[in-house]
């Protein structure tokens, strides 16, 4: 895992970060995906996105140092660095308490703040996104309490 400097949260799923040579780098995070807030087309923005970015803004906002999982991708069409976001360097990243308690990926959809997406060939943790995603649904945890927010993924 790639240790790096947090600089800011751009929206629910996108984070910049400073890496080791002190280079900022846009951090896409892989197998989620929360609705939009800074789209360019404004008619993709909506309220659900604002949501999910205040809720990434204020899970990281003590946070100084994240870490870096890559899968087999490690970056998109739009230049933007995928991973899975670690607040401490765990040991077993399959772990699934680990998961759950540090991957930032996996905590925004338990939480309820967007929703496990999958994109071949990054599907590393996968299945376990899916599950906490089912889990969020099925008990109307955060965002899932609004029917707009369940429309945007129906």
């Amino acid at each position: 895992m790639d240790a790096v400097k947090f600089v800011r949260t751009v929206d629910g799923d996108t984070i910049i970060v400073e890496d080791a040579l002190g280079e900022q780098k846009r951090v896409r995070m892989i197998g989620i995906d929360t609705p939009e807030s800074v789209a360019a087309e404004e008619e993709r923005n909506n309220e659900y996105g604002v949501m999910a970015s205040d809720y990434t803004k204020e899970l990281l906002s003590k946070t100084d140092m994240l870490y870096l999982e890559y899968d087999v991708d490690d970056d998109d069409q739009y230049d933007r660095t995928l991973a899975y976001v670690w607040l401490e360097d765990v040991s077993n990243t399959f772990d699934e308490q680990n998961i759950e308690n540090s991957m930032v990926n996996a905590i925004i959809v338990e939480n309820g703040y967007g929703v496990a997406k999958r994109y071949e060939p990054t599907v590393a943790h996968d299945d376990c996104l899916q599950a906490l995603m089912r889990t969020a649904r099925d008990n109307n945890t955060g965002l899932w309490q609004y029917e707009g927010f369940r429309n945007l993924w129906d």
